[in-house]
């Protein structure tokens, strides 16, 4: 069965499905870092492939694409807390935006 990958932009917090070039370079690994730009906010971020979420179904027809504008060769020392990196990405702005919103 095919999965498919989604990217959650940590400006805005829109979610994407990833499209992979074709055919997928031959250097790419979990390790490589994605680089990817949002479509709602225009941000260009780059993250570790295996940040991506896994989905197994097919995504539903109404979610947008993300095209990847570069792979990048595996990193041999991938950052341990990449992933808790990103999550902090994503809470640090949405509790800007609640404090600018709500104020204190």
């Amino acid at each position: 069965m095919a999965s498919y990958h989604s990217f959650t932009c940590p400006g805005c917090e829109s979610s994407f499905c990833v499209l992979w070039p074709e055919p997928l370079p031959s250097h790419f690994h979990p390790s490589s870092q994605v680089k990817l730009k949002c479509p709602s906010c225009g941000q260009l971020t780059e993250l570790y492939a295996f940040l991506l979420n896994r989905i197994l179904q097919a995504p539903e027809p109404g979610i947008p694409t993300v095209q990847t504008e570069s792979i990048s060769p595996r990193d041999p020392n991938p950052d341990p807390d990449a992933r808790l990196k990103w999550q902090q990405q994503i809470f640090i702005r949405r509790a800007a935006r609640f404090k600018k919103m709500y104020g204190n």
